[in-house]
């Protein structure tokens, strides 16, 4: 069970293709291995895109015999990367999420450098649903959820689509992932989103509430 469910999921990106993705529902899914490969100055970078598999081994040292005794050569400095090759063609499409417990906390997105508008969804299951028919219908088949972070300094383990490493846990990405993926860019239009999204700046300063229970409301409310 989800101790902290997610309340709100942003799309972000440049004016242009957010109006798209608004008032045309285009959807552009990179693959994984693009994002591996942007420059580090990129805030979209992720050189550890497609590693399946995470060692820890900082400390670590190698020693060499010399007669009855061993002398130690040197240590190993952080962990172990093992690529999945089968990860790196997968196509995703990443979006920023809010948890509930934010509730009350304002907040500016253009902190996360990630372009100067965003798109919000009122309905995710809406947007899912309207994608999964137009990614089936393309091929493919869809998967989503909440990234989870691990310390880089302590973890060692499975990573895969949908684990990272902390130092981008101020991303709170919300992840779909289209199967089997092509290695190259998909990119799909679903319609006109403006029926369960809205559009704004990421310089707006932003606050969400939960909803009120009713004996606060000050007039009736239909459901």
């Amino acid at each position: 069970m989800n101790d902290d469910p997610l309340s709100a999921v942003f799309k972000l990106g440049e004016k242009d293709k957010m109006t798209e993705l608004l008032h045309g529902g285009h959807v552009f899914m990179n693959s994984l291995s693009y994002f591996a490969k942007l420059e580090n100055d990129s805030p979209r970078s992720d050189p550890d895109e497609g590693v399946g598999y995470y060692h820890q081994a900082d400390g670590a040292t190698f020693q060499m015999q010399n007669d009855e005794q061993w002398t130690t050569i040197g240590a190993v400095r952080g962990g172990i990367r093992f690529r999945n090759n089968g990860l790196t063609p997968l196509n995703i499409y990443c979006l920023h999420s809010k948890k509930q417990s934010q509730y009350g906390s304002p907040f500016k997105l253009d902190q996360l450098r990630l372009g100067d508008s965003y798109v919000l969804f009122l309905d995710v299951d809406e947007f899912i649903r309207r994608l999964r028919m137009a990614i089936t219908k393309a091929g493919h088949e869809l998967r989503y959820g909440l990234v989870n972070y691990v310390d880089r300094q302590a973890y060692s383990g499975p990573m895969g689509t949908f684990s990272k490493f902390s130092e981008h846990a101020d991303q709170s990405e919300f992840r779909i992932v289209a199967t089997p993926g092509t290695n190259s860019p998909i990119s799909i239009r679903i319609g006109d989103l403006s029926d369960i999204a809205v559009m704004g700046s990421t310089s707006e300063r932003l606050l969400l509430d939960p909803k009120q229970p009713p004996h606060a409301m000050m007039e009736p409310v239909s459901l």
